[in-house]
């Protein structure tokens, strides 16, 4: 875990990881109902993700003067952003997908499956030692996905499901590559880069004209995607600072109640009284699963 050591003369607000908590429990459930109601009329997912992307850059580059200035990375660390850069840009634009496709509650517990895949890395890769609890949490959480996909006597699983699993993946393959690079950089700035480098790979690789980007964008309601485009950017800072200030368990469990306010707002505001009761149990289920991970 990353850390930083303040005098106390100069703790406030913004430096205690219960502000960027906070502030990424209601960016993530802005985020994702201003994200649904901006796109109902989407075409192109992969335009949708490069105008995403992009927005949301520049508004992390609005954020620099809130973090500390730095930059020195090494030219390994460099590779290595370059490498995860890559990587993030298949996760994003499967992401995006699926959370077109997705129910925002189902999206929000199917992101819980990179804790798994990360703790099965740590065993292969990292030779970290087999734990009972990382082991057991990760086993809840597979199962609160099982019964996530289990409905009327079988399993139903679509195509955005299997998106979002694979991007899961790919997140997890990301986190142990890279190494604290994030230490590096000035926060925002390295969030822009981790957003805008992946946006001109999807738009070199998928073939997008300017004249298509201009189209997409026109189908959109404006006002809701630059809302989403803010509260990703408040998602991306505030995830990696609360890491930064504060315990792994305590962040990482407080970051698994996404499912259950999305739930919530899927209630209160679309009036889905669809599964609520199942979805909370399997929100609680993974937030068991994330705190014995983090144990």
């Amino acid at each position: 875990m990353i850390s930083y050591n303040y005098d106390g003369d100069n703790m406030n607000l913004i430096n205690t990881w219960q502000f960027w908590v906070i502030l990424y429990l209601l960016a993530e459930v802005i985020f994702a109902f201003n994200f649904k109601k901006a796109n109902k009329n989407m075409k192109n997912a992969g335009s949708l993700t490069i105008l995403l992307e992009l927005c949301t850059g520049i508004f992390s580059l609005l954020m620099i003067p809130v973090f500390e200035f730095k930059f020195s990375p090494s030219i390994s660390s460099l590779l290595i952003l370059l490498i995860v850069i890559f990587i993030y840009a298949a996760t994003d634009r499967l992401n995006i997908e699926a959370r077109y496709g997705l129910e925002t509650s189902t999206f929000s517990m199917l992101k819980r499956l990179s804790t798994v895949f990360l703790i099965i890395f740590g065993f292969l890769f990292l030779k970290e030692k087999i734990v009972l609890n990382k082991i057991l949490g990760a086993i809840i959480i597979i199962l609160a996905n099982i019964i996530l996909i289990y409905n009327k006597g079988k399993f139903e699983i679509n195509k955005y499901f299997i998106m979002s699993v694979i991007a899961n993946f790919l997140f997890a393959i990301a986190m142990i590559i890279n190494v604290d690079i994030a230490n590096n950089f000035n926060l925002a700035f390295y969030t822009y880069i981790t957003v805008t480098g992946p946006a001109f790979l999807i738009l070199l690789f998928e073939k997008h004209s300017i004249n298509e980007l201009k189209n997409e964008f026109n189908l959109y309601n404006k006002i809701n995607f630059f809302i989403a485009a803010f509260c990703w950017c408040l998602m991306l800072n505030s995830s990696i600072r609360a890491f930064q200030l504060g315990s792994v368990i305590v962040v990482a469990s407080l970051f698994s109640i996404t499912p259950i306010l999305n739930s919530l707002v899927e209630l209160i505001i679309y009036r889905n009284k669809e599964k609520i009761i199942k979805k909370i149990i399997i929100s609680l289920l993974l937030i068991l699963g994330v705190i014995l991970v983090n144990m």
